[in-house]
């Protein structure tokens, strides 16, 4: 029988109940994403916490992290209890569109589902996770303006074809894409995930980084590992 669980260096992520496992891009984009020490970040879909929970690894942050589905809730909010850092994380259940701050925040991170118009599969969690219908790219690209501060960062990350139908929206109300991370099985092959950071200040230069997972024998590639050595158990 499989875990339920996927063990980190300094925490644990119980995922038994949610539809959306641990997954190497996820991990790749907790790896990328530096967290600001002296603001405040928005998690819109924690799912098992886990962007969170490297955030937090990573510097004395505060997060609120935005879950809907009740399974997936009550296992971030069990995950942030039992890590190291549960006086910094905080979980909310609610949706992006029904949520009201008194704040608006310095980094907004998102993990978003992405399938629309797919077949869903027999777990209604999981449909939840992946399938765009609770939250579409127009909600999250203008609740993220409203959340943001001026001189924030909005961290998001799509399949390769998805995340340029979402930068033409999110730039459509103002958005400036400042970063964009590209990541690949393997050297030379297709990007399947691209992470961007806008921004909604003018952006003068876009960084651009190119990563592949493994190399041709099956072991992580030397960017791969030196961006989750800090995070990954047998690294």
């Amino acid at each position: 029988m499989a875990n339920t669980y996927f063990q980190f260096k300094q925490f644990l992520i119980e995922q038994g109940n949610v539809g959306m496992k641990v997954t190497t891009d996820g991990c790749y984009f907790g790896a990328i994403f530096i967290p600001s020490s002296t603001g405040r970040i928005l998690d819109i879909g924690a799912g098992t916490g886990l962007l969170s929970l490297m955030a937090t690894q990573r510097a004395e942050v505060n997060i609120d992290a935005l879950e809907l589905n009740a399974d997936a809730y009550s296992q971030a909010k069990a995950n942030f209890n039992s890590s190291p850092w549960p006086e910094q994380l905080s979980i909310i259940h609610t949706s992006l569109q029904e949520f009201q701050a008194a704040i608006t925040y310095d980094q907004i991170i998102c993990n978003p589902p992405f399938f629309v118009n797919s077949q869903a599969g027999q777990s209604k969690n999981k449909n939840q996770a992946v399938h765009a219908e609770t939250l579409s790219m127009e909600d999250l690209a203008f609740h993220a303006s409203r959340l943001l501060k001026e001189d924030g960062e909005f961290w998001v990350m799509y399949p390769a074809a998805e995340m340029e139908q979402f930068i033409s929206k999110a730039e459509s109300i103002g958005f400036k894409v400042s970063e964009k991370h590209m990541l690949r099985n393997k050297e030379g092959g297709p990007v399947f995930r691209l992470i961007v950071q806008f921004r909604k200040v003018e952006v003068n230069l876009i960084n651009t980084t190119d990563v592949f997972i493994k190399e041709s024998d099956g072991s992580y590639s030397r960017a791969f590992s030196a961006l989750l050595k800090d995070f990954y158990l047998h690294l």
